[in-house]
């Protein structure tokens, strides 16, 4: 063989099959890396999608603000954060407005439904049945924010005014006595224990 030869180059083989059906391995590969991805980081979308509510609340565009809010509790249900926000857009206006307030507690019960350790939520829903004077609901919706946040003092006195509404004033005393417990310098508590009986 002299030194100069060069060696015969095969033809290239032509290929018919269509370029998608060449690549499959790829296309297999990245709808995999999607769906793992979307299954891992959807708690993060729906946070970033959150926060974005959030700035257009601040802004004071509601309706943006509310379809953000929605639209991270389509992404990730069990953020109780977005179900909080949206909800509250509704329990802005719940005393004056009937139908906002029905919004608020479906809004809300359906979030605390998704997300049964949220006191937060919970607390917020007592807050709308209080706005609808719908006491006797307020009471077990604060009942439940107490027995998921026994610290918090605002759910026992929230569930006293609303047990004393119902007309159960012993339970009120007795929520009254555990804010105390809580806050022994809380004034409108011991007040309200002065005239309702201790």
């Amino acid at each position: 063989m002299k030194a100069d030869a060069v060696p015969a180059i095969e033809p290239a083989h032509n290929e018919v099959r269509p370029y998608i059906i060449r690549t499959y391995d790829r296309w297999i590969i990245l709808v995999l890396v999607l769906a793992i991805g979307w299954v891992l980081f959807r708690p993060l979308f729906a946070f970033s999608v959150y926060y974005r509510g959030v700035s257009y609340e601040r802004m004071l565009r509601l309706t943006t603000a509310e379809r953000y809010y929605r639209r991270s509790t389509a992404v990730y249900p069990k953020i109780p954060q977005g179900w909080q926000a949206w909800g509250e857009l509704y329990l802005m206006h719940a005393s004056g407005n009937a139908k906002d307030a029905d919004e608020a507690v479906k809004i809300f019960s359906q979030g605390l439904a998704l997300n049964p350790t949220a006191a937060a939520i919970a607390f917020d829903l007592g807050r709308t049945q209080y706005a609808r004077k719908d006491f006797k609901a307020a009471r077990v919706a604060f009942e439940e924010s107490a027995r998921l946040a026994p610290n918090d003092m605002f759910s026992w006195d929230f569930a006293a005014w609303s047990s004393l509404h119902s007309g159960d004033t012993p339970r009120a005393r007795t929520y009254w006595h555990k804010v105390l417990k809580l806050d022994p310098g809380n004034e409108p508590a011991r007040r309200a224990l002065n005239q309702y009986g201790s």
